[in-house]
């Protein structure tokens, strides 16, 4: 007999399908191309006429408008940050020095982009030299970081959005490096391609270890409360290193970080691979910062938990598709990204959120002390990405094991 669909599987594959079908539209028919000479002329109302150089990266040549013998060289290179990528425009006046550094497009979390234009982080680039690689200053464990380099060709990161403002000071090197090279015959080599590991990428690489161990030996689950404290303590509040919903839409749109950005990696492709490899998803049980906070609270709360009724637990694991679709919906229809950044992550580990999740992040940890990973089960849409995956993984295998039969 003919198995007959339910309400909510026909409700989820509604949801998958109109999904597919709008973000291929969105991906292949619908965009639009970008008018980058025009761009030029919006952030210099000095330029008369532009003339292009090259393709890869995209360079100009622009005029100046009171004086025919001033131009600038203008490229347009992007990097990834946060959660998404940043496109960056570098001006760069004929005696070799930075003019101006404008952000053409990006989709980072609001709370942290805020940060940037706050102190107008690209005015910190003017009048820095493209002769010598510019570093970035504060930010102690990055690529390109100033540390045990002496130089002043450096700009300070704005707390609190140190991956962005990394991010954006990769993308004026791109620019500056070729520029200095085909243009002014002067070799310089970008210092954010430099492939080193550090004490940050150690402390995310144990607990990857830790979390593949405990698969195969059980009695590491005797020390869990402590590896969890260890995960929420040096991987949120102090690396600030976690999976947005924002990185997994850049690994599908193929917008990937330099191969040196270890971390983006290993949370990204690691997770993954470890699903791949043992059919469980162990960042969400093991590694998750978030996930590890709220368990924390419930073991060391010791408070009875609450049931939840059987009937609205169906309902609100129906939560985090919905919500995981409407986000989806709108960055298609409007290409901005941001609005993926509907976590509590950045409330709790950097101080800094929409105010809809300072208002909801107090009544999270609340029912965090009766209920364990309440956030994590009814609304991230980082556990029901993962879990899809594992599940998708787990039937592969049974399908496979049948076939060899």
């Amino acid at each position: 007999m003919k198995r007959k669909w339910t309400i909510r599987e026909l409700y989820l594959a509604f949801l998958a399908v109109s999904l597919f079908i709008f973000g291929a539209y969105s991906m292949f028919f619908s965009g639009e191309s970008e008018d980058y000479a025009s761009k030029i002329y919006e952030v210099n109302s000095n330029i008369l006429k532009t003339e292009q150089l090259s393709n890869s990266p995209l360079i100009y040549k622009a005029y100046a408008e009171n004086d025919p013998n001033e131009f600038y060289f203008v490229a347009f290179t992007e990097s990834v940050g946060y959660q998404s990528t940043i496109e960056v425009m570098t001006m760069i006046n004929k005696e070799g020095n930075i003019e101006q550094v404008e952000i053409i497009k990006q989709g980072e979390t609001p709370a942290f982009y805020e940060k940037l234009e706050s102190v107008k982080f690209g005015n910190r680039f003017k009048g820095i030299s493209i002769f010598e690689p510019v570093y970035i200053d504060n930010a102690k464990g990055y690529a390109g970081s100033s540390e045990g380099i002496k130089t002043n060709n450096k700009v300070d990161a704005v707390g609190g959005a140190t991956i962005s403002s990394a991010a954006i000071t990769k993308a004026v090197n791109d620019a500056t490096s070729v520029i200095s090279n085909d243009y002014f015959n002067k070799n310089v080599i970008n210092p954010f391609y430099k492939f080193s590991i550090g004490l940050n990428e150690l402390a995310l690489i144990l607990i990857f270890i830790i979390a593949t161990l405990s698969v195969y030996i059980k009695s590491i689950n005797k020390y869990r409360k402590w590896i969890l404290l260890y995960s929420a303590i040096v991987l949120g509040f102090y690396l600030n290193k976690f999976v947005t919903f924002g990185m997994i839409f850049s690994l599908l749109g193929g917008n990937w970080p330099a191969f040196n950005n270890i971390s983006w990696y290993l949370l990204i492709i690691g997770t993954i691979t470890l699903i791949l490899i043992t059919g469980k998803n162990l960042y969400c049980s093991w590694i998750c910062p978030f996930g590890a906070a709220q368990e924390s609270i419930f073991k060391f709360g010791g408070l009875k938990p609450i049931k939840l009724n059987s009937k609205l637990v169906k309902i609100f694991t129906l939560i985090p598709p919905t919500l995981a679709y409407m986000a989806l919906m709108i960055v298609f229809y409007t290409n901005e990204i941001q609005t993926l950044a509907y976590d509590p992550f950045g409330a709790i580990f950097n101080l800094t959120a929409l105010p809809i999740m300072w208002m909801s992040l107090p009544i999270l940890i609340f029912i965090s002390l009766f209920q364990s990973r309440f956030y994590c089960t009814y609304f991230c849409p980082i556990g029901l990405s993962f879990k899809l995956i594992t599940k998708l993984r787990n039937k592969g295998v049974k399908l496979w094991k049948r076939i060899k039969k």
